[in-house]
């Protein structure tokens, strides 16, 4: 299964033991690292820093070691790394992607509505608009508590903007961590597939091996063939998001759907054999992908965090920037 250990015999024919982690401690780390240090200069500098790259890239691993935290944490977290689509793209429930109901609790509804346990389906498309919903938030207070910080002449409030500044950077780093791992899930093929380890499907007219192939592939197999210079050389141009933000992510998950039969038909040729070079330049186009769309989502979230409302009652930056704000004191710090 998914998420269980595993003793899998590698491409190579030598037996190996580990965990379907996507993409592994390796893979995750630099992928999240590659994609920070690719932000530019316009982005606070406090996410550019070599200490919150290193933090980052830490932090993307934070999903995998969730695990075992109980089993009310377990049921709700696991199936946030996967979404299963059966060869025609279909969800469990028979839907597109372009389909999926708008929450995670709709989708739900429509997958029981069949019979089906909503845990077998997982749910990667929400569980990575969630993640970035947080981080534009994380941005908006950021941009408010910076500004306010540099304005206020009362010591008392001054020292709480500082504070608050503070805090909210370390929550930023820690939830951009767990949005570049599941940006990360997205561009592994075998995260969005019900022939997630090994070809399940009763039509395997290509002949595509039923082997536990998901934990030696991710996890193995990239630490020992790709590295961040790897990446980076696979990282396209940015690519600003246009629309809502379930279009973007929505198209993002097709394009590592439609690597799927690609990923079989080359370990069916041997393409991930040692010494291929076509399964390290698979790998490193999915995770240069990857990197380049979790840059991409950063970029898009510090812009739309200028729009997004913060504190209680609601108020967006540019209202802060022309004093708008009655009480931005009471607004953030919170005068209830």
């Amino acid at each position: 299964m998914r998420f269980k250990l595993l003793a899998a015999t590698f491409l190579t024919g030598v037996a190996i033991a580990g965990a379907a982690w996507a993409w592994g401690a390796a893979g995750h780390r630099l992928l999240a690292e590659e994609a920070v240090r690719a932000l530019p200069t316009y982005v606070p500098a406090f996410l550019r820093s070599p200490a919150a790259i290193a933090d980052i890239g830490e932090y993307a691993r934070e999903p995998d070691r969730w695990r075992g935290a109980g089993d009310v944490h377990d049921a709700e977290r696991t199936p946030a790394h996967f979404i299963d689509l059966d060869k025609d793209g279909l969800t469990l429930a028979g839907q597109t992607l372009d389909d999926l109901p708008k929450t995670k609790s709709e989708f739900e509804a429509s997958l029981r509505a069949k019979g089906i346990d909503p845990a077998k389906s997982g749910y990667l498309p929400y569980a990575t608009i969630d993640a970035y919903q947080q981080v534009v938030k994380d941005m908006a207070y950021w941009r408010v508590l910076s500004l306010m910080e540099t304005r206020e002449t009362d010591k008392v409030k001054k020292a709480w903007y500082r504070a608050d500044r503070l805090r909210r950077e370390h929550l930023t780093l820690s939830d951009i961590g767990v949005l570049a791992h599941y940006v990360g899930d997205a561009t592994q093929p075998l995260h969005l597939s019900v022939n997630y380890n090994g070809w399940t499907e009763s039509e395997n007219s290509n002949g595509f091996t039923t082997q536990r192939i998901h934990g030696p592939l991710e996890g193995d197999y990239v630490r020992a063939n790709i590295s961040a210079t790897d990446i980076r050389a696979n990282m396209p141009a940015y690519t600003p998001c246009t629309e809502a933000v379930d279009i973007c992510v929505k198209a993002r998950l097709k394009q590592g759907y439609a690597q799927v039969v690609p990923l079989y038909q080359l370990e069916k040729d041997g393409g991930f054999k040692e010494g291929d070079p076509r399964g390290k330049a698979f790998m490193a186009a999915r995770l240069g992908e990857g990197a380049a769309n979790l840059r991409d989502v950063l970029l898009d979230a510090w812009r739309d965090s200028k729009t997004m409302p913060v504190g209680y009652k609601p108020a967006l930056y540019d209202d802060f920037v022309g004093n708008k704000v009655a009480d931005p004191y009471g607004v953030l710090y919170g005068s209830d």
